[in-house]
Formats: structure tokens, C-alpha cells, sequence
């Protein structure tokens, strides 16, 4: 399946289960309203039909009178006339009038929801304008949206609840108190979600790794900013931040470097991507960095960045909870629609900055760097991907910095880095960078795919870093972090891995995953680890490798584990029952460890499939 593909698919299933969560109780609720309206319409017509019958009246007008104003017909306004029929079949909070109400508010919610979806398309079109509409759109839509969907959790939570007591009432003359309370309980649930994710704060501002280069630090760098700032008539960066990072960009969104926040406006090199480029090829990506900052691109997405994240947070939260999926699938196609508008926007202001970057250096300049930062991009990746696959604990040091650089001219030779390039200039709706191929045609340079190669592989007389006298202190202790980070991060994913064979293997997970022990009313304990739930008193393993599901109910005021099992047990059974009375107050930790370990015991199986379907193919 492509991208494409799964980006329609993707679509397709939020758009259904929007129009899901948006019409269908209402529409069940309307029709059980006339359905059951017309039930009572029938039954109380054939009372009055008896009831005359029994006084000797006149039954022919009586049923012309029913046929022309059925007792559901009198539920609403009504003449003078008709106030003591209205109030024989349909007073206040009646059967018939609770039917004709609902009914009505059932209406009117599907008129309701079908604002609300073409809401959803209105905002998107707005989006789809320029930043200012983007901006403007988010901040109706948000409002919108949320005022909206709390309207439609209370009034479906409300359809519910009568619907869980109607819907058995009226068929079986009985109702369950259980079910309306339990119904009742998740529309309360819905609305403190909701009430939760309006309140909830944002997280601190992001921050990045890297060192601000200050202009006493680096003044000929900072020289070289100043001068390609005035070219393009933007004001230089407030700041210059080097890392290590494949990527060059500017924000005037508020982060922190080493814990300290940064405001203004923020210009972040990479280093090791500043020695694969000429002077020329480096000047022609500040000069497209730079335009981003004078035409005010940075500007906007400081003020949609938080809105969205905001808004991110909101439909995230409003998607962990059944109560709340009426909320989430609205809000969640506006933000995909929203981000189609944002990548495309984002892919036009691309355009301008190569444009700027072209006609202020050369359209060389701009392809060729291009060409060169994708190199180096995916074969740093390829070689990443390389260390963390491997299944040995890494005790050394790592050198990728070194192993990129001793690899990278035989990469860019193999075949396969002509299709890496290939793959990247598939366009793809929510791509904010467009294709290399779209991008030469923009500034009127191509280069065949036969020359990537010999451009890529191309060392630099001299580079940008040569202005920055700091860089080698940076780069080193920036390796130095990342590669402990690293390290660690594939020791982890390590005891993840594992089915351990031996002390080190074994030492490994456990270090990550340590038997972990909960002490019961009388004293005894239930011990987890990674190889499986150790029974209280017995002390009988109960190993993962044996365990289908795994599920916690209370029972009669108590927890209970459940564990069904692949084969019987030791004792014949399917299942192992184990009770855990006394753990009130720990209960929660312990079902976040039982269902962690269970899900490390999940991965080792899936990948040992994977490896053993690999090797049956080849």
C-alpha cells in the first residue's frame, strides 16, 4: 500500500466514524420516538374506541376525530378546544409527551451535527487560503468545535440515558436501574474529560540540543549572517544555535538551549552538514532560511504553534476516553484537513525561499546543497538504523560521526542511494518540503539523477565551519551526548528484545525489567517479571509463553486476575483465577506493571515471528 493510499484510507475511516458517533444515536433515537409514538398513538386511539364503545357513543366521529388529530399531534401548541385532549394523552413528562420530545431533540440534533461536520469543511476551506486564514481558522474552529462537541456529549449522553431505560421499558414492561446508572456514569465521564483537556496546561517550551554561538564566539560567521540578511532585507537572527542535527531552520517560536529559553528570532545550523558544503552551497540555504524569516513565515507558525499544540493535546485527550469519541473524530478531521492546508502552504513558502536563494547566490547553490543534505541525511540514517538493529549491547564507543564520513562516498555511489532519492521525490500530501525534481524546475536548474553522485560525494575546499572557530568543541561534545543517549536508548529497546540466553541477556532485562513484588491482605505476595505472573503462596510460575489474555475485574468488592491460557496449566485449567485482596490502594500501579511486562513479553514474540517468517522466505 503506498502513501497515498493509506492516506485515503486514513481519511475515509475518520470521515465514517465521524458521521459514526455524529448521527447514529440521534438517528436511533428518532426513529424509536416514532416508533414509539406511534405505538401509543395506536393504544391510546383503541382506549378511547372501547371506552365509547362501552358508553353506547357515537364510535364513527369518534374515529374521524382520531384520524384527523392523533393523540401525538396534540404533544405541542394546540387551540382551546383541544386542551383537555392534549392534557388526557399528552401532559407534561407523559409517556407520549417524553416520546414527542425526544423526538423533536432528536431532530434537531441531526440538523445539529450536520452544522457541525459542515463547520469542519468551512474552517478547513478557510485554512486552505493563506497563514492568516490558517490562523484565523484554528482559532474559530477550536472554539467552535469545543462548545459544539460538549453540546453533543451532553445531549446524546442524554439520549442515552433514556434510550437505556425506554428501550426495555417499552418492550418488556421492565427497565434495569444498573444499566441507566452505568450509561449515566460514562456521559459524566465524557464531560470531565472534556472539562480536563480545556484546562489542562501546556507543557514547557521545547527544547533542543545544541550550543548558542554567540558573536564574540564566531564574529566572521556572524559577519556572513549580517551580510546575507542585508541582501535579502531581513533583519539578522537574534541568536545562531549549531548542533548536530541534519536539518538548517529559523523559529521564532520560544524554546531552551542547556535549560536556558531563548526568544526572538532563531537561526539552527548543523554542523556536520555545514562540512559536506561549499561556501556558496552554505550561503545559498541561509539565504533561503533567511527569506522564511522576511516574509514573516516564522512569525505565523510562533503564533499557530502553540494554538496547535493546544489543539493537539485537546483531540488526544478527547480520543483515550469511548465517552469522548463524539469530540474526538471532529476535531481530528479538521486537524487532518488543517495539516493538508499547512503542508501545502508550507511547500509554497519552500518555493519563495529557494526563488530568494537562487537569484541572491545561484540556482546551483540551492539544488546542489539540497542533493548534498539528503545524502547525508539518509545514509546517517542508514547507519543508525544499522546500530540499532544489532542485537549486541554496544560497549564501545560508537563514532558514527566517523562512520558516516568513511561511508558516505560509497554510498552515494550504490544503486541504492539513486532510489532513497527517488523515494523522497514522490510527492506526498502531508510533505511540508516538496520534491527535489519540483524544486529544480522551481529555480530553473536540473541535474540528472547520474550526477547526484559526483555532487554529493564532493569534498569542500572550505567551509562554513571554518567562520566558526567553536565548532569542533560543539560537534565533539555533542557527539559525545548523543551517543550516550543512544547507547542507552538501544540498551532499552535490548531488554525489549531479548527471550535472554545466557548472564548478560539475562542481566540486561532485568535491569530493565526486575521482578516486582505486590503484598496481599494476608501477607503473601504476587510477584511480576518477564518471564511470567509468580502466584502467591504457591510460588507457581505462570509463564507468559502459556498466557492468552490477561484481564483484572472486581468482583464483590475485590480485584481478580485473570489469565487465560494457551494450554491447561499444571492443574488442567484454562484459566488461573488469583485474587488480590488488599490492593486498593496499589491496584493501579499494578495493573500499569502487569500490562508493561505482558507487552515486552508481546514484542519478543512478534519479533521472534517476524525473524523466523524472514528466514522461512529466504
Amino acid at each position: 500500500m503506498n502513501k497515498l493510499t493509506a492516506l485515503r484510507k486514513g481519511y475515509a475511516k475518520v470521515f465514517f466514524w465521524l458521521l459514526v458517533t455524529l448521527f447514529l444515536i440521534p438517528a436511533i433515537t428518532l426513529v424509536f420516538a416514532e416508533y414509539g409514538s406511534n405505538q401509543l398513538n395506536q393504544q391510546y386511539t383503541q382506549i378511547f374506541i372501547d371506552d365509547a364503545r362501552g358508553q353506547n357513543q357515537d364510535v364513527g366521529k369518534l374515529t374521524d376525530f382520531l384520524q384527523q388529530n392523533p393523540p401525538s399531534s396534540v404533544c405541542g401548541p394546540v387551540s382551546e378546544d383541544l386542551l383537555d385532549y392534549k392534557n388526557a394523552v399528552c401532559a407534561e413528562k407523559s409517556e407520549l409527551w417524553q416520546f414527542y420530545m425526544m423526538d423533536k431533540v432528536a431532530f434537531w440534533t441531526l440538523i445539529a451535527s450536520a452544522v457541525v461536520l459542515l463547520m469542519v469543511l468551512l474552517f478547513s476551506a478557510l485554512a486552505f487560503r493563506n497563514r492568516q486564514g490558517q490562523l484565523l481558522s484554528l482559532t474559530l474552529a477550536r472554539h467552535f468545535l469545543m462548545l459544539a462537541s460538549a453540546l453533543e456529549v451532553l445531549v446524546q449522553g442524554a439520549m442515552l440515558v433514556w434510550l437505556s431505560f425506554w428501550g426495555t421499558a417499552f418492550f418488556t414492561q421492565t427497565y434495569y436501574p444498573k444499566l441507566v446508572m452505568a450509561v449515566g456514569l460514562l456521559v459524566l465521564a465524557g464531560m470531565f474529560y472534556m472539562i480536563k483537556g480545556i484546562f489542562k496546561k501546556l507543557p514547557r517550551e521545547d527544547g533542543i540540543e545544541g550550543e548558542v554561538v554567540t558573536r564574540d564566539a564566531a564574529p566572521a560567521l556572524w559577519a556572513r549572517i549580517d551580510t546575507l540578511a542585508a541582501k535579502v532585507g531581513t533583519t539578522p537572527p537574534d541568536h545562531i544555535i549549531a548542533g548536530i542535527d541534519t536539518n538548517f531552520y529559523v523559529t521564532e517560536a520560544p524554546l531552551s538551549v542547556n535549560e536556558h529559553p531563548l526568544s526572538g528570532r532563531k537561526l539552527y545550523v548543523s554542523i556536520p552538514l555545514l562540512r559536506q558544503l561549499t561556501t556558496a552551497q552554505a550561503d545559498g540555504v541561509m539565504v533561503h532560511e533567511l527569506t522564511h524569516l522576511h516574509e514573516g513565515d516564522t512569525a505565523s507558525g510562533a503564533l499557530l504553534g502553540p494554538k496547535l499544540h493546544r489543539f493537539d493535546m485537546y483531540t488526544h485527550l478527547m480520543g483515550q476516553n469511548v465517552a469522548t469519541l463524539i469530540v474526538f473524530y471532529p476535531l481530528c478531521l479538521y486537524r487532518m484537513l488543517f495539516e493538508l492546508a499547512w503542508q501545502r502552504n508550507s511547500r509554497e513558502r519552500e518555493f519563495i525561499a529557494d526563488r530568494s536563494a537562487a537569484t541572491h547566490t545561484t540556482p546551483a547553490a540551492i539544488i546542489e546543497s539540497l542533493i548534498k543534505i539528503s545524502a547525508y541525511a539518509s545514509y546517517r540514517s542508514e547507519v543508525e538504523r544499522t546500530l540499532f538493529d544489532n542485537k549486541t549491547l554496544h560497549e564501545n564507543e560508537l563514532g558514527i560521526s566517523k562512520a558516516i564520513a568513511a561511508g558516505l562516498p560509497q554510498h552515494v555511489s550504490s544503486p541504492d542511494f539513486i532510489s532513497l532519492m527517488r523515494e523522497q521525490d514522490v510527492p506526498h500530501p502531508f510533505d511540508s518540503h516538496p520534491p527535489l525534481t519540483e524544486r529544480m524546475r522551481n529555480v530553473d536548474y536540473h541535474v540528472e539523477e547520474l550526477g547526484y553522485a559526483a555532487i554529493a560525494a564532493e569534498p569542500p575546499a572550505e567551509s562554513w565551519v571554518d567562520l566558526m572557530p567553536v565548532a569542533e568543541q560543539i560537534e565533539q561534545q555533542l557527539w559525545q551526548k548523543y551517543e550516550r543517549d543512544f547507547s542507552s536508548v538501544h540498551e532499552e529497546s535490548l531488554a525489549w528484545r531479548y527471550q535472554p540466553e545466557g548472564e548478560e541477556e539475562t542481566a540486561l532485562v532485568l535491569k530493565h525489567f526486575p521482578p516486582v513484588a505486590f503484598t496481599l491482605k494476608d501477607g503473601s505476595q504476587i510477584e511480576i517479571t518477564y518471564q511470567g505472573v509468580v502466584k502467591p503462596k504457591t510460588g507457581e510460575l505462570l509463564e507468559w509463553d502459556n498466557v492468552k489474555n490477561i484481564n483484572v475485574i472486581r468482583q464483590f468488592g475485590t480485584e481478580v486476575l485473570y489469565l487465560q491460557h494457551v494450554q491447561p496449566n499444571a492443574q488442567g485449567k484454562k484459566r488461573s483465577e488469583i485474587r488480590l485482596p488488599g490492593l486498593k490502594k496499589e491496584i493501579e500501579e499494578f495493573k500499569n506493571t502487569l500490562g508493561y511486562y505482558w507487552h515486552r513479553h508481546q514484542t519478543v514474540r512478534a519479533l521472534q515471528q517476524e525473524e523466523e517468517a524472514a528466514a522461512a522466505q529466504s
